[in-house]
């Protein structure tokens, strides 16, 4: 009878990581990448990119721009990170839920590790960011030949849209 228990234990603890596996793979990550994208109006024009995305998301702003970054939910220790010689931070708040605003040019910035929300206004702007999410994503509409280009889940580069479009991160 041990043995029989033994044996039953054994084969389910192979066949455990591989039902876990196939039970996440509905869940998959999913990717974003803009790059030198710009908008109407700069710092306080409307937002390049506003990303809410469970994952990450690294970036520059090459030109002149600004970045609000809220951390939602009970996320883990890691700050949201903004270097550049050129940047400013102030407090923000969005629905209740306390982040920063960094202005300036030529600075990047990352957020790794937990739930968050970026808004990115300006010129120059270049994102990658994976994870479960949704983006909304919007380029100019004096000069939409040149307001970048971004592409979702590994799909083909297209130029940023004139008006807002929403994309989610990842399929399930």
């Amino acid at each position: 009878m041990r043995r029989l228990l033994l044996i039953c234990t054994g084969v389910a603890l192979l066949f455990l990581p591989a039902a876990a596996a196939e039970a996440g793979a509905g869940a998959r990550t999913g990717w974003l990448v803009v790059r030198a994208a710009a908008n109407n109006g700069g710092v306080v024009g409307s937002p390049v990119a506003t990303v809410v995305v469970r994952g990450f998301v690294l970036g520059r702003i090459a030109d002149q721009g600004s970045i609000e970054i809220y951390q939602l939910g009970a996320s883990s220790s890691a700050q949201p990170q903004v270097t550049g010689p050129d940047v400013s931070r102030r407090g923000v708040r969005w629905r209740g839920v306390s982040g920063s605003k960094w202005t300036g040019t030529g600075f990047r910035f990352r957020a790794v590790g937990g739930v968050f929300r970026l808004v990115v206004r300006g010129s120059g702007v270049y994102l990658f960011a994976g994870g479960r999410g949704n983006v909304t994503l919007q380029g100019s509409t004096d000069s939409p030949a040149h307001d970048g280009s971004y592409a979702v889940d590994g799909g083909r580069f297209r130029s940023l849209p004139s008006h807002p479009v929403r994309r989610s991160l990842g399929k399930s």
